[in-house]
């Protein structure tokens, strides 16, 4: 019987930025959340270990890592409307194809 265990939480953040999808050529947009790898003692949250920003596009169900901590940190405080992802804060993680079909990279 293990005492400490990790589990994953995630939790969607107020921000939706407007794009041309560079995959798809429709328009959509991002949609970013959270996720957190949180160290828990029988049932207690301890701390957090990990966290990482993903962004979605909503035109083909691409997941993109956030790369840019700062950006992903902007957005978490609320302060989303300042910040616009490039090509180069973001790293293709999961890829569909526009039929709705996973294809894992």
């Amino acid at each position: 019987m293990s005492f400490f265990n990790i589990y994953v939480e995630r939790e969607n953040m107020d921000f939706y930025q407007p794009i041309l999808c560079s995959f798809c050529g429709k328009y959509g947009r991002y949609e970013a959340y959270i996720e957190y790898h949180v160290l828990r003692f029988f049932c207690i949250p301890l701390f957090i270990v990990k966290k990482k920003f993903f962004a979605v596009s909503t035109c083909c169900n691409n997941v993109y890592l956030i790369k840019n901590r700062e950006k992903g940190f902007m957005i978490k405080r609320k302060q989303g409307h300042n910040v616009f992802l490039l090509e180069k804060d973001l790293e293709l993680l999961t890829e569909n194809d526009c039929h709705g079909t996973e294809a894992a990279l």
